[in-house]
């Protein structure tokens, strides 16, 4: 499209040129912020999935199962002690289920803290890409009218310049 620019500024009307150049400019513009959302993706998408994938889905699977130990042991227990008629706090395991209980709620808490890290990040990265597309899409809109003066200004130039019929 700049080839095509300089060749009507040689050859053609100076208004056509400069709706031609306006027009390569915008298109270099959609290359350039098109450029931008691709080096944004890439420098943040496959490190927050490998992240995702290696840190936080573990996290959370890890947890997952501590609660589900932790609350099958407490099961076990109240059942045990509900068929003895014993009371809780005599059974020699109530202290360390109670323990595993409460490592399991860490580990929640910290996998929904990883979770919530990464929703951050996320959020912060389609903020950034939302403004990069928004930026896209106002040079493209603004290149409508550009492209509707470079089209009159040539059909302008070209009726001026036709031979007139007989």
């Amino acid at each position: 499209m700049t080839e095509r620019a300089r060749r009507i500024d040689i050859l053609g009307p100076a208004e056509v040129a400069r709706a031609a150049e306006e027009l390569a400019d915008s298109i270099r513009r959609d290359v350039k912020i098109a450029t931008k959302l691709k080096e944004l993706t890439m420098s943040t998408v496959p490190e927050a999935t490998e992240r995702v994938t290696t840190e936080t889905t573990p996290a959370m699977a890890a947890a997952r199962e501590a609660m589900q130990e932790a609350s099958r042991q407490m099961r076990e227990l109240v059942t045990e002690a509900n068929q003895s008629g014993r009371p809780l706090h005599e059974d020699p395991r109530t202290a360390a289920i109670f323990e595993n209980a409460e490592r399991a709620q860490e580990l929640v808490a910290a996998a929904i803290a990883r979770a919530n890290q990464d929703g951050d990040e996320f959020s912060a990265f389609l903020d950034q890409a939302t403004a990069i597309v928004d930026e896209l899409k106002h040079n493209q809109e603004a290149r409508a009218g550009i492209r509707e003066r470079f089209t009159t200004a040539a059909r302008r130039t070209l009726a001026s310049t036709a031979p007139s019929t007989p």
